[in-house]
């Protein structure tokens, strides 16, 4: 009986440390993306275009989102000291490029937005896009103020946190728009498959 008793409290005592382990571990090691994640937030039906916050291109110009109509465009939301979800963000939108001929690349707007006003300034997207190498014209990279940021995270969908090492939590998202700024297909950035994402923006070319 007392043997019994002894491995009824080893094992509630094993149980107890368990549970309050797990949850440590969890937070110790958090991972500063929700890209793992399969499921997408629900984005808006309206049109990014009616946003009017000014953006800083890489270039040093600034402008409004306005300026991308007429064209479908690819969009990511991504933050330049990101070292693992933003790059593969980056190279699976390179591929969703490449699926296309060199007729319809050049009728598509590719556009990345930073997450990180303070420190993604014009020289550091610059840096971003030579170490991707970005150099076609299609494509823009921008920051903008946190009103701005915040207002594109909604009307996409994608949530988003700063940490604090300065790092953000973010959804990990590539969004179809059409040529009036409507998002009209949203993949996960962290899947390899990009057919549903080249496909749906094929059929915005037609």
């Amino acid at each position: 009986m007392k043997t019994n008793l002894k491995y009824k409290l080893l094992l509630l005592l094993t149980t107890s440390a368990l549970a309050y382990s797990f949850p440590a571990f969890a937070e110790n090691h958090e991972h500063h993306h929700h890209g793992h994640e399969t499921t997408l937030s629900t984005p808006s039906t309206d049109s990014v275009f009616n946003i009017t916050d000014n953006w800083t291109a890489a270039d040093g110009k600034t402008f409004q989102l306005s300026k991308l109509g007429g064209k479908p465009t690819v969009v990511a939301m991504v933050y330049t000291s990101c070292q693992y979800v933003c790059p593969l963000t980056v190279q699976n939108i390179k591929r969703i490029e490449r699926s296309l001929s060199a007729a319809q690349a050049g009728n598509v707007n590719f556009a990345l937005f930073s997450f990180d006003p303070q420190r993604d300034t014009p020289a550091k997207l610059t840096e971003f896009a030579k170490l991707h190498s970005i150099t076609s014209p299609s494509w823009v990279l921008a920051q903008g103020n946190e009103s701005a940021v915040r207002k594109l995270a909604v009307t996409l969908g994608i949530k988003y946190k700063k940490v604090q090492s300065g790092d953000y939590e973010h959804d990990a998202t590539i969004s179809i728009l059409d040529s009036n700024g409507v998002v009209k297909f949203q993949a996960d950035a962290m899947n390899k498959n990009i057919d549903g994402a080249a496909d749906a923006l094929k059929a915005l070319l037609h």
